[in-house]
């Protein structure tokens, strides 16, 4: 069982703060940002064993936000997992990884924006919080 508070605090207090692109950067994660098909937000990958995040260009920052909070969890958490992608579009199976990755995305966002943790905490206790709940959430706090 994967203490994520835990780990999202140390990351954090490695280096020193918690702003998404600046924790991608010394993680030495590449980040980049491609006119994807609307139905892909984001994803990571490690072309000649370098991490990339690729971000929809057409997100708004909002949810650039989100999606690299999400991908970032993605790389710490879940190291030498595969992704399977096909011609057509992508296979997208939620998951325990998934879960994982939301919860560890919402610690993350907590730290880097003033959150209240009452209104954090209940979508954190979910199985599967649900990305667009997130979203809304983040919308309203942040803009």
């Amino acid at each position: 069982m994967l203490n994520i508070p835990l780990r999202v605090k140390n990351l954090v207090n490695k280096f020193d703060t918690a702003n998404p692109y600046k924790l991608a950067k010394r993680l030495n994660i590449d980040v980049y940002e491609y006119d994807l098909p609307i139905d892909i937000r984001g994803f990571i990958v490690r072309p000649l064993r370098r991490k990339c995040i690729l971000l929809n260009k057409s997100l708004s920052e909002t949810e650039k936000i989100v999606v690299l909070c999400h991908e970032i969890a993605h790389a710490r958490l879940h190291s030498g997992y595969g992704y399977y992608m096909s011609t057509n579009r992508p296979y997208y199976k939620s998951c325990k990884r998934e879960a994982e990755a939301n919860e560890f995305a919402l610690h993350l966002l907590s730290h880097c924006h003033d959150i209240d943790t009452t209104v954090i905490e209940p979508m954190i206790k979910q199985k599967m919080p649900d990305p667009h709940l997130v979203h809304r959430l983040l919308n309203e706090i942040i803009l």
